[in-house]
């Protein structure tokens, strides 16, 4: 008699042990945007290395939570987990700012350096949070859009541009225009509506959104090569005995790793589907060239304005390192 209940008192434990280990992950990308594949990837190592203990669905497009509740989302326990652009966070911390610093990295070597010299003050800050960081994964280089040819700066005062993170905002303000905030999730309905006229964003946003049914223009201006984040409810990763976190981590670390990957390669794929639909890929004009580094210098500035002991650290060691290179 003994021996059956304490079977089947630790059948129970299993089962709510099992039930407690399902995470929802909330993203705002489509299903077949590179990072949200990317997730599924995650989900699925995740599952095979726990065997199947640890189950974690992907919701994708905005389906669970809009993406400007995402993160305030999962520190409420609405969600267990999420996804979201790092730089839409800067207002409330000013170290993910950082992260769409214009001109401040060069490429993807750049950016990983930033990454490197700033993750454990990033992944401090979700902890004081309540959450848990994943992994990080950027978008190919944030490059100009246009609806008409961009030959001075005078061409940019009035244009309707897009804002989705403040430093977004604060270009819009310096060049002279007037920005706009469209989220990822609405940006191919507002670009097909005729309204925008402007806007910084990645290759592969552009082929998503055919941004070429209104903008024909393409400047390979390189502002900046922002990440997403990938986070879990503290409580809930908590909760997870260490060899099943050590799990989740080493599943992580393989998706940082292919998500850079798919990055990188991507790239050059999507801007040869902008040409191919007739979409102007070029440079910009040196002067403007130099007027756009000029705005990214002051935007440095007023970042370092706000940005305690800490940031600056980080923005020492990335330049530090850059130069050593």
């Amino acid at each position: 008699m003994m021996l059956a209940v304490c079977t089947a008192l630790l059948f129970a434990q299993s089962f709510v042990h099992a039930e407690a280990l399902k995470i929802n992950m909330a993203t705002a990308y489509a299903a077949d945007n590179f990072h949200a594949q990317n997730l599924q990837q995650y989900a699925s190592d995740v599952a095979t290395a726990t065997s199947g203990r640890v189950s974690i669905k992907i919701h994708p497009a905005g389906t669970l939570l809009k993406p400007n509740e995402i993160f305030e989302g999962v520190r409420r326990d609405k969600v267990e987990a999420g996804e979201v652009i790092m730089s839409s966070l800067a207002k409330e911390i000013p170290l993910f700012g950082m992260d769409s610093l214009p001109f401040i990295v060069s490429g993807y070597e750049d950016a990983r350096r930033m990454w490197d010299a700033s993750r454990s003050s990033v992944e401090k800050a979700l902890s004081e949070r309540g959450l848990q960081l994943l992994y990080a994964v950027p978008w190919p280089p944030q490059n100009l859009y246009s609806r008409n040819p961009i030959n001075t700066m005078r061409d940019f005062k009035g244009l309707r541009m897009r804002a989705y993170s403040p430093a977004s905002e604060r270009i819009s303000e310096l060049v002279g225009a007037k920005p706009v905030t469209i989220q990822v999730i609405d940006l191919s309905q507002a670009i097909s509506d005729g309204k925008l006229d402007l806007m910084i964003t990645s290759s592969w946003t552009g082929v998503e959104t055919k941004a070429w049914s209104r903008m024909q223009h393409y400047y390979r201006v390189n502002a900046w090569i922002p990440k997403n984040i990938v986070f879990i409810n503290k409580k809930i990763f908590d909760r997870l005995d260490s060899d099943t976190q050590k799990k989740l981590f080493d599943a992580a670390r393989v998706a940082e790793q292919r998500g850079w990957k798919l990055s990188q390669n991507s790239d050059q794929d999507y801007e040869n589907q902008l040409a191919a639909n007739k979409v102007n890929v070029s440079i910009v004009d040196p002067y403007i060239r130099r007027y756009l580094d000029r705005i990214g210098e002051n935007l440095a500035r007023e970042w370092l304005k706000q940005a305690g002991s800490e940031e600056l650290k980080i923005l020492l060691k990335y330049t530090t390192d850059r130069s050593m290179k």
